[in-house]
């Protein structure tokens, strides 16, 4: 059983800006995420085993 009086027409350009900005919302997010990805791959020094120092606990008693 379908729905009386549909237009499909008026209801696409009734939903067309909805529509509009959830892609829009969409590809913003992607754009942060592969900016995110990038700025964290190429962010900084990443400290070799040369670098680092043991941690020494003198609270411990042995």
């Amino acid at each position: 059983m379908s729905a009386p009086n549909t237009n499909v027409e008026k209801q696409e350009k009734k939903h067309k800006p909805m529509l509009s900005g959830g892609v829009l919302f969409a590809i913003i997010g992607a754009v942060i995420v592969l900016a995110l990805i990038v700025y964290m791959s190429l962010g900084g020094k990443v400290p070799v085993a040369g670098d680092v120092e043991p941690v020494v606990n003198e609270t411990q008693s042995e």
